[in-house]
């Protein structure tokens, strides 16, 4: 949490007005905050699952194969609530590394008492984030199972910058892409000699511009049309919510 700002607050507001209790309730779980380096394994597959609070920086969920490949499942940015895809279970199934140097605030599942307890609302939000999540793998799913190299790349980027743009609209035109080449073809699986040439064929087609690490979408009709995207991050269904 930077000073006495909290990130989940930060990404919640953007979706509905917030009371003073219920922030209270989540400033609660972003109490204790550590820093971690780009690489670091937060939780490995078998151990105790622990949940946190992404302050700022890139982490992502992997498992691995029986040959001993790595599959990265999801991709989490700041004002994410990490490990709640696990909660079910007292040891993770799953694996969570960062993706660049982070600050992430830890806390026990205990913590999400309170909040369920006192927020029929936040609640529903945190269920409807579970959502959102559980959709955007199904694309990449139908991505890699039915898409050329390029398309699985560019799903990936534009993912990205509509999760980015929740907590800052200046994403909106461009944002910077941290990711390793490694970590992209393994999201999508494809070897990094792919994700270079599909990059490399994204530019070429006028699809993205490149600055360094800044993506942008020159035509970002004819780029969301090729793949069918469907931003599932910006807006969502709050009609429904208890408390509203």
């Amino acid at each position: 949490m930077h000073g006495d700002e909290s990130c989940l607050v930060r990404k919640i507001s953007h979706y509905t007005a917030l009371s003073d209790t219920e922030k209270h309730l989540l400033n609660e779980l972003e109490r204790e905050s550590r820093t971690v380096r780009r690489h670091e394994t937060l939780v490995d597959e078998g151990e105790t699952n622990r949940l946190f609070v992404l302050d700022s920086g890139w982490v992502y969920t992997f498992i691995h194969t029986p040959d001993g490949r790595r599959q990265i499942l999801d991709l989490h940015f700041p004002g994410d609530v990490v490990g709640t895809n696990q909660i079910a279970f007292a040891e993770s199934t799953c694996g969570i590394a960062a993706a660049t140097d982070a600050v992430i605030c830890p806390f026990p599942k205990s913590g999400l008492r309170s909040v369920f307890s006192n927020s029929p609302k936040l609640t529903a939000l945190f269920y409807t984030f579970a959502m959102i999540d559980h959709a955007a793998v199904l694309d990449r799913l139908r991505a890699t199972g039915r898409m050329p190299a390029a398309s699985r790349v560019l799903l990936v980027l534009l993912q990205c910058r509509a999760r980015l743009r929740i907590m800052d609209p200046a994403y909106s035109d461009e944002f910077e892409l941290p990711l390793h080449q490694e970590v992209i073809g393994d999201l999508v699986g494809l070897s990094n000699i792919s994700v270079s040439n599909a990059l490399k064929q994204l530019k070429e087609e006028g699809l993205i511009a490149r600055q360094g690490r800044w993506i942008s979408f020159p035509n970002e009709e004819r780029a969301t049309q090729l793949i069918d995207f469907a931003d599932h991050y910006y807006e969502i269904d709050t009609s429904w919510f208890p408390g509203l």
